[in-house]
């Protein structure tokens, strides 16, 4: 949850980036990255309600799936 900065070479500035679980957010603005991770901080109840939504329903798909499709 910690915000590293780089230097882009392509944009002459610095980019800031932040990573939660496996989801990463990245924005040459500091205040971007600062409200996306506020967020996910404060709403973390939520978007875990929505990850098991997640999970469920691709279950549901890979064992309803007639061609035996397992993403591969």
């Amino acid at each position: 949850m910690r915000i590293q900065i780089t230097y882009s070479d392509k944009f002459q500035c610095n980019w800031y980036h932040c990573q939660i679980k496996n989801e990463r957010f990245s924005s040459p603005r500091k205040k971007d990255v600062e409200e996306w991770r506020d967020d996910k901080l404060v709403n973390a109840e939520y978007y875990n309600e929505l990850q098991v939504l997640h999970d469920k329903a691709m279950q549901h798909m890979y064992n309803t799936n007639p061609t035996n499709y397992t993403g591969d």
